[in-house]
């Protein structure tokens, strides 16, 4: 560890306690999986998709998934008093946050006054009213664009009003083994300073060899096909979310002849010995099988993100892809908190 960051020698040995974490804008819960997979103790998940709680509580039975706002004021209160219902002597108390990125998004409108963008600074303020340790928001990287640097100098200065710093990051999935361009800028919110140098040495040292996409799709079996009454209880061979499309024949047909690693942006064929495209959904077609003449599959696109197989997502088809494809990849996100955690000095298992 950067020696600006060591814990002196005399500092007092105790029992750890796992750091609380409370999610805002939790989606289907990537940040808090990566939170769970560093044994920290997830307490809730907010989102006003009810699609998006259902997944969430369905995945985190011991946290509670609320469906609503981060405006709102009486929410973030009961989030706090979970945080003081439940810790414990030395224990600490996270934020992290994935605010709704598609007003900042190369893929969406990219609006500086897209509405969606306010939830930026709710977050910011929210963080505040919860007094946490430190906390980490995730969102796309164009966030740092010129356009948006007004609304970053509020983001920055509600937080340092309320005590914390903040420091940028840009990261790619690709390089902490996802196999995935997904390019990400994370925000690291302390209350002590973290110098950006050693920041970026501690993210440095946490990277990866590159993983290609048929490394973590090739032991998938082939899918069925969709029913006509989609269930999303059901599974594929003990496999949940792996059911493919209802392409017709012509479909079919003009995927069969596209190229490995080339094609429109519907249907882009992957390529087995290259890492994927940014995910994303909305009104274009996830991207193609680079063997079989079908796009992907949700559990598919969850391989790609870096989802265990023993998560499970809920809602209709498309909007299952819409909440993988809108989700931090969990190994991109542990990175990013394990990062967190050093440079706020939050003690891990």
């Amino acid at each position: 560890m950067p020696s600006a960051l060591r814990e002196s020698k005399g500092r007092s040995r105790r029992k750890r306690i796992p750091p609380l974490v409370v999610d805002l804008c939790c989606g289907m819960g990537g940040l808090s999986l990566a939170a769970k997979q560093l044994r920290m103790r997830v307490l809730a998940g907010v989102d006003i998709a009810p699609s998006a709680t259902r997944t969430y509580q369905q995945n985190f039975p011991r946290a509670t998934a609320i469906t609503g706002s981060v405006r709102s004021d009486s929410l973030i209160r009961d989030c706090k008093e979970l945080i003081v219902q439940e810790r414990r002597s030395y224990q600490q108390a996270i934020v992290v946050s994935g605010p709704p990125c598609q007003g900042f998004s190369v893929a969406g409108p990219r609006d500086p006054n897209d509405p969606r963008n306010q939830i930026l600074l709710a977050v910011a303020r929210s963080i505040v009213a919860i007094q946490p340790r430190c906390a980490l928001i995730e969102n796309v990287a164009r966030i740092l664009d010129d356009d948006h640097s007004a609304r970053l100098r509020k983001l920055t200065s509600v937080l340092a009003n309320g005590g914390y710093h903040v420091n940028e990051a840009v990261l790619d999935a690709a390089d902490y083994g996802v196999p995935q361009r997904r390019k990400r800028a994370f925000f690291v919110i302390t209350r002590r300073v973290a110098p950006a140098a050693a920041l970026c040495e501690l993210l440095e040292l946490h990277k990866q060899s590159p993983v290609n996409v048929a490394e973590v799709l090739e032991d998938l079996p082939t899918p069925p096909t969709r029913p006509d009454k989609y269930v999303d209880t059901d599974d594929c061979g003990g496999l949940s979310n792996h059911f493919a499309m209802q392409h017709s024949e012509r479909v079919k047909a003009k995927i069969a002849d596209i190229p490995q690693g080339c094609g429109p942006m519907s249907y882009r064929k992957l390529h087995p010995e290259q890492i994927s495209n940014t995910l994303i959904s909305g009104h274009r077609a996830p991207p193609a099988h680079y063997s079989q003449p079908r796009s992907i599959t949700v559990r598919e696109a969850m391989r790609l993100q870096g989802f265990p197989d023993d998560f499970r997502v809920y809602g209709s088809f498309a909007n299952q892809m819409g909440q993988v494809t809108n989700a931090v990849p969990p190994p991109l996100a542990m990175v990013a908190l394990r990062v967190l955690c050093e440079v706020a000095g939050v003690e891990l298992e």
